[in-house]
């Protein structure tokens, strides 16, 4: 069997180790080292000794005679990557990008007890478009398209006592969630303008949980699937930098 002709870094063993991790990751569970030998193209006496010293570290488990797993230490690693990841961090440039395409405000809401909380929204400036923390600015989970992206996964007893604590109808209420995890994003008017209208699509963690709403406030007559497909890529693309993955 011959070794791999190139590494993909300045020091071949290190892309041999990441080939290892990379073929232990593809099956989850535990591998033989003969399959880890086969997906790497490296020879199994090179194979046996890479994964052993990634034993040593704790980033492999050995799981039986020659059989690999994926060790502890990379969860814990793991969780201190997905503790400094901020999705007010990671949202700016996709929502600026969003701006510039639809030259409307785009904004980012969080949930905050009942409440949706907005804490990011775009402005356009002389200098471009600028993401400006925003302070107080906050409704009803229940009553605009970016609280019920927050309820999309919520239990129907959840949502029936939110519905009565904000003065709403329950039934009313588990209808439009069911159109809008079926559409994948929510559309209402909004309050302060007749002639606007508030588009909101999720953002999805590496849990596959609506961490955030991605809203856009546009005119109701520039309403179209084109600004609402850009809607959803935009919030896809966040969630995608959080760690989601759609399969």
């Amino acid at each position: 069997m011959s070794e791999p002709k190139a590494a993909s870094t300045s020091i071949q063993v290190i892309s041999r180790m990441f080939s290892l991790l990379d073929a232990l990751a593809q099956e989850g569970g535990a591998v033989s080292l003969k399959f880890a030998s086969e997906q790497t193209g490296l020879h199994p006496s090179t194979a046996h000794r890479i994964l052993n010293d990634l034993a040593v570290g704790g980033l492999v488990e050995r799981s039986g005679p020659g059989s690999y797993k994926l060790g502890l230490r990379l969860m814990g690693l793991g969780n201190l990557v997905r503790a400094r990841l901020d999705v007010r961090e990671l949202a700016m440039r996709p929502m600026q990008d969003l701006h510039r395409l639809t030259g409307h405000s785009a904004s980012l809401f969080i949930r905050q007890e009942d409440d949706a909380l907005c804490i990011e929204r775009t402005v356009s400036e002389r200098n471009g478009v600028q993401v400006t923390r925003v302070m107080g600015l906050r409704m009803p989970l229940t009553s605009s398209a970016a609280g019920k992206i927050l309820l999309v996964q919520e239990a129907g007893t959840v949502l029936n006592a939110l519905s009565e604590a904000q003065g709403g109808r329950a039934g009313s209420l588990h209808t439009e969630l069911t159109q809008i995890r079926q559409a994948g994003i929510a559309q209402d008017g909004e309050d302060k303008d007749a002639n606007l209208q508030l588009l909101a699509a999720p953002v999805w963690d590496d849990q596959g949980r609506v961490t955030a709403s991605l809203a856009l406030n546009i005119p109701a007559a520039r309403v179209s699937t084109e600004w609402s497909e850009a809607l959803k890529s935009t919030a896809q693309r966040i969630s995608v930098s959080l760690g989601w993955s759609q399969t």
